[in-house]
């Protein structure tokens, strides 16, 4: 039974198996039910959100995901979900195809630390990374795609890059973290 839930914020089409209704005396209604059927389309919504928003390794993980969002579909759908938005695996990954990966793997920020890295330090919210001559940049641009919680931003000149940290008590947190993948 397709119909329409109004007055509640949305405009958006929802397929509702079983829809309870309380009619409170002050004229009031009250719907007692998560919905879990919605529209095709805001549905691959909550897919193409799920994915860019964390790893997603396989479509009974991604079935879990949603589920867990209130979000219930079959197998079967989420195989043509898939297949209709064109997700693609990437390092066992689902992917959205043609979108570039913004985080970089845990090798990228490795290979960039140790071979550029050449001393750290910290002083309250700002953390300050010395490299090899011509390639703060690239460790700049590491940093800011990796997309780090405690990072709000990194200002590179030519050796040296400085982070701002969201608060001085996250700089020997970053710094150790930086540190092990130097070593």
């Amino acid at each position: 039974m397709d119909t329409k839930l109004r007055g509640f914020g949305t405009n958006l089409p929802l397929r509702v198996p079983f829809l309870y209704l309380h009619k409170l005396s002050n004229n009031c209604i009250i719907i007692d039910l998560v919905l879990s059927m919605i529209s095709k389309k805001v549905r691959q919504g909550r897919i193409l959100e799920v994915v860019r928003r964390q790893p997603v390794r396989s479509q009974e993980e991604l079935s879990a995901v949603l589920k867990r969002e209130g979000v219930a579909v079959t197998q079967a759908t989420l195989s043509r979900d898939i297949r209709d938005m064109g997700l693609v695996k990437v390092r066992g990954c689902y992917r959205i195809s043609g979108e570039q990966q913004s985080v970089p793997p845990d090798d990228v920020l490795r290979r960039a630390f140790g071979q550029f890295v050449v001393r750290t330090a910290v002083s309250g919210n700002i953390l300050m990374i010395r490299t090899s001559p011509g390639n703060a940049h690239s460790i700049g641009v590491v940093l800011d795609a990796a997309q780090w919680p405690e990072v709000l931003g990194t200002v590179a000149g030519d050796d040296t890059v400085f982070v701002l940290l969201s608060s001085k008590n996250q700089g020997k947190k970053v710094l150790e973290r930086i540190r092990e993948f130097v070593s």
